[in-house]
């Protein structure tokens, strides 16, 4: 198999969903990419659990994300329903990095040499204004700033503070960064969601405990109040007939099996597998299609 081949003239970005637990059908997706030598991108920005997926693709570890789901959905270490309001969270962010590290440790190098040719972004949200910030994102700094992207108020374990900001969960501010992707430049899109495209919020729970968790500051609780809306908005822009890009979409056709804090394993690994086969399905696309800046 030859390698993808890059238009220099076109700018192809990759745009990488969160979604915490149900990120198992982004690492079938990307796994795919992986497994078929899929690396045209020169610019990837990845948002909550989709930053971990896209740590992996980067250092091209073939089957990572989904091991790491997969074998912690079912630890009380990592996810416990009792934990949600102490000190450790629902979540401990603390013990997946600590598992990550000493299992499925990323290859750096590896990481490096692809960063050589993209520039690489991680959402965030700052918990001083609520308004997403975009981390560049390198070697030093990935785990950390996968950390970052995935931390929510009263849901995982403390906050993550770089460069003196305090930060949140990126899917709260941009929870599809498409439009950042087009200010950076790019002029065509792959974008991986984990929500069907004619998926839309009516309300959230999430957003009714976090604008009262956050009802002192007015910034912070506004946009718990519009997490719906938000995640609404960029779901219509994305469904508009015409765009100043081209967007290739992979999206599942209907909900996951899998919820944001699943523990059923039967349940990812099916969601996996369909991650898996939409992604050969999207490579095989667009070599059919002959898109100008994929060649093998």
């Amino acid at each position: 198999m030859r390698k993808s081949i890059l238009n220099p003239r076109i700018k192809v970005g990759l745009v990488i969903q969160g979604g915490t637990l149900r990120s198992i059908f982004t690492s079938g997706v990307l796994d795919a990419f992986i497994a078929t030598k899929f690396y045209p991108f020169k610019y990837i920005i990845g948002v909550s659990g989709g930053a971990m997926c896209m740590a992996y693709y980067l250092s091209k570890q073939y089957g990572s994300t989904y091991n790491i789901m997969h074998n912690l959905a079912t630890s009380s270490d990592f996810i416990s329903l009792k934990n949600i309001f102490n000190e450790q969270g629902m979540i401990n962010l603390d013990y997946l990095d600590k598992y990550a590290k000493e299992e499925y440790p990323l290859d750096l190098r590896k990481i490096n040499r692809t960063l050589l040719n993209t520039h690489v972004e991680t959402v965030t949200t700052s918990l001083k204004d609520g308004k997403p910030k975009y981390l560049v994102t390198n070697k030093e700094n990935i785990y950390q700033h996968i950390k970052a992207s995935g931390t929510l108020p009263f849901f995982t374990k403390g906050q993550q503070v770089i460069d003196g900001h305090p930060l949140m969960d990126g899917g709260l501010s941009d929870p599809i960064p498409v439009k950042r992707a087009i200010d950076m430049g790019c002029s065509e899109l792959v974008v991986i969601r984990t929500l069907p495209k004619d998926y839309r919020e009516e309300w959230s729970y999430f957003g009714k405990i976090g604008s009262y968790w956050h009802r002192n500051n007015e910034d912070l609780k506004h946009i718990f109040e519009n997490e719906s809306q938000i995640y609404n908005d960029v779901a219509d822009y994305l469904d508009l007939p015409n765009h100043p890009v081209k967007i290739h979409q992979v999206a599942p056709e209907k909900q996951l099996e899998t919820t944001s804090y699943s523990t059923n394993k039967k349940r990812l690994d099916a969601d996996y597998r369909n991650g898996l086969q939409m992604g050969l399905n999207m490579v095989q696309s667009l070599k059919r299609n002959k898109i100008s800046w994929f060649n093998q």
